[in-house]
């Protein structure tokens, strides 16, 4: 009997163990799985109809449910909606130009290039599912327009059926993500905001302002900044799934642009404190971080009371700490100057806490109305260097060009198939951090894909006697394809085998299976495929050390804008359009590379002096004194100058500049601090802003 028990123990702890594993498994996939799921169930059920009204392509129902089911209903709606948009205007050029130059397939196809050009250009520019309506507004072209021209009697027919399957793949789509355990957008906003929030908490306590600890803080602003961008592209599909989305989006934007000033401010301080630490002035420091340590204090207590009264108390302490400075034997004018630019940071620092705060507090909804003295922000501005505008639309014109001339050339009629396939793949990676990794992942997924139709259309369909037996002939490649596509290491994989699979698994109404009819349309796509990926080889500057180059002068000319453009709304454009500028490039580097800290280094900088010459451009409007404003506009001028293109002439010139302002400012405070903190960004990024220099400048203090 012990022998027995013992066995029987072990038994029922193995399978305790097993069902806690399995448990614990579905626990932490279960969203993948339902989104799985989510993705088979539309996908047949965009089969069924498409059988059921007898459209003449199915696939291409069962593709649109692919491309435009999410995980959240919202993204769902905004996806489909934009898939809509950009499908109509799409159809609607492809008939104008099959009407125009049936009789001349070169005008049609020089025409077709220019329009592939123009929306690929407009899907860089553009963000989110805006990107993906030019997208097909641009790949539409070779769908419908193709067959149109080379059939001018049916263009019309053949434009409806499309914008039908289309339609009824949306629908489908639609339905399951909002009928089958439906994920709100919303939610996932709240938990984005929730987190951020109290990461941004700890990131501020600053226990070591060592210069040693920067990296880890700079790995923190990179996070930050890809979460901005990541909660603006969220907040844009947030207005598609209820009636309430608008007045949230309005309070979400509000929030990403406090939350950017706010770290904007905090970096400038932490820049400031680490200077002074460096410089040995460590009783101007400890004076500062104690009233610095008081806000945040404050921040933590979860009393925004608190906050307001520690604000309100700010400009009395901070002016008692200053008489004691200044009484003190080892203190000099500059750590008097110091201490002032540091007021000045701290005093906005602490209105902008409060401002974030707030706005937080709304958003997650424990104060149920916006408070009335926080004024609304500008939008946030998407920034995109146009030499990779230019280079998309190039590659996509050529890409068309290339497979239209070998279609033509071999007389092959799959050749369209080429050409469809290049132009797809040129236009739906366009906007991709890193478009020739992934078109490889798409041409491996491709041909899976295409294998797999070929095993379902051979061995499978040929069995299946019914509609749910077509379904099971399909449902193991719909899941292997849905399951890596969800994977973001082989979501390229996933993808091209869901796309290809669809493509050419001969699925319609009646079963008909033409072996060279299969061969030859997978060997043209993945033709086309293989013209794309060239092109993406050719023409792809992502990772190149010339579009590092681009990415730190368009972050300079952040700042030249900056001393140049009107006032109203500046402190919101510069904020955004400058982290929009390095977000795509953070997705794909690191700051263990030396050349990708240097735009790291180049992004700092930006945002400390852009900020700082926004703030000073805002307190000059109240200078009355001539000279001094004058010395200030010619500040200004030489900060522009020096950014627009750096050396040691120009920053001698700009370094010059700014003592000669702060010369005649004595009585200007909040002009002296802003001057101060921008002479001293300057002389601490000395080996960026001077990179062909070697020869030091001494700092004067």
């Amino acid at each position: 009997m012990t022998i027995v028990s013992e066995i029987a123990s072990n038994r029922q702890s193995w399978l305790d163990h097993l069902k806690h594993a399995a448990v614990s498994w579905v626990e932490g996939h279960g969203q993948d799985l339902l989104h799985i799921s989510k993705i088979l169930l539309a996908t047949l059920l965009a089969l069924g109809l498409s059988l059921l009204f007898d459209l003449s392509k199915p696939g291409t129902a069962m593709v649109t449910v692919v491309i435009v089911l999410q995980p959240r209903s919202g993204l769902v709606l905004a996806k489909g909606f934009y898939r809509f948009v950009g499908t109509a205007v799409g159809v609607v050029m492809s008939i104008i130009l099959a009407a125009s130059f049936s009789q001349q397939p070169v005008l049609f196809l020089a025409a077709g290039a220019c329009w592939l050009a123009f929306c690929t250009a407009g899907s860089t520019v553009f963000r989110n599912f805006q990107s993906y309506a030019f997208v097909l507004a641009g790949y539409t072209l070779v769908i419908v327009g193709l067959p149109a021209a080379l059939q001018p009697d049916q263009a019309f027919d053949i434009a409806m059926t499309r914008l039908a399957e289309v339609m009824l793949g949306l629908l489908c789509a639609g339905v399951v993500s909002d009928v089958l355990f439906p994920k709100q957008l919303s939610d996932v906003l709240l938990q984005i905001a929730r987190k951020r929030f109290a990461d941004f908490k700890s990131f501020i306590a600053l226990d070591d302002v060592a210069a040693d600890s920067r990296p880890v803080r700079e790995r923190m602003v990179l996070r930050f900044i890809g979460e901005v961008v990541s909660l603006e592209a969220l907040r844009t599909s947030s207005v598609f799934e209820s009636a309430a989305g608008h007045l949230q989006s309005l309070r979400l934007r509000q929030l990403n642009n406090a939350f950017m000033t706010a770290s904007t401010t905090f970096h400038s301080l932490d820049q400031l404190f680490g200077r002074l630490q460096a410089n040995g002035k460590l009783s101007t420091l400890d004076a500062l971080l104690m009233e610095y340590k008081a806000i945040v204090r404050a921040l933590s207590s979860q009393n925004l009371s608190l906050l307001t009264q520690v604000r309100g108390e700010l400009p009395q302490r901070l002016t008692a700490l200053r008489r004691g400075l200044a009484a003190s034997s080892d203190s000099d004018s500059s750590h008097l100057l110091d201490f002032d630019s540091a007021t000045e940071l701290l005093t906005r620092f602490a209105y902008e806490l409060q401002i974030y705060a707030r706005i937080h507090a709304v958003v997650i909804q424990t104060e149920l109305h916006r408070p009335d003295d926080v004024q609304l922000i500008s939008h946030y501005v998407a920034r995109t260097d146009p030499t990779m505008v230019v280079t998309s639309a190039l590659r996509a014109a050529i890409g068309f060009g290339v497979s239209s001339l070998f279609w033509i050339q071999s007389g092959w009629v799959s050749g369209t198939d080429a050409v469809v396939m290049a132009t797809v793949v040129s236009a739906l990676f366009a906007a991709a951090p890193s478009p020739s990794k992934i078109v490889k992942q798409f041409m491996i997924g491709a041909a899976l894909g295409g294998f797999f139709g070929f095993l379902s259309a051979y061995y499978l369909q040929s069995q299946a006697e019914n509609f749910s037996m077509l379904c099971l002939s399909l449902a193991p490649f719909i899941l292997i394809g849905a399951w890596l596509s969800t994977t973001r290491k082989y979501a390229g994989i996933g993808t091209g085998i869901l796309l290809f699979f669809l493509s050419y698994a001969s699925i319609g109404s009646n079963y008909q299976f033409d072996m060279p009819a299969l061969l030859n349309g997978m060997a043209g796509g993945l033709i086309g495929v293989a013209i794309a990926l060239v092109m993406y080889q050719i023409i792809d500057p992502s990772d190149s050390s010339w579009i590092k180059r681009r990415l730190a002068r368009a972050l300079r000319r952040q700042v030249v804008e900056a001393c140049s453009r009107p006032l109203p709304g500046l402190a919101a454009r510069f904020e955004s359009g400058t982290r929009d500028l390095l977000a795509r490039f953070a997705v794909t580097h690191s700051l263990e590379n030396p050349d990708d800290r240097d735009i790291m280094t180049w992004l700092l900088s930006v945002l400390e002096i852009g900020r700082a010459v926004i703030q000073l451009r805002q307190e000059t409007l109240s200078v009355t004194d001539p000279a001094a404003h004058e010395k200030i506009e010619q500040c200004i001028r030489s900060i522009a100058h020096l950014f627009a293109r750096p050396n040691q002439t120009r920053l001698r010139a700009a370094l010059d500049a700014v003592l000669a302002a702060i010369a005649v400012c004595g009585e200007l405070p909040s002009v002296l601090a802003n001057l101060h903190l921008m002479r001293g960004a300057m002389l601490e990024r000395i080996t960026v802003l001077t990179p062909a220099e070697t020869s030091p400048i001494i700092s004067e203090t």
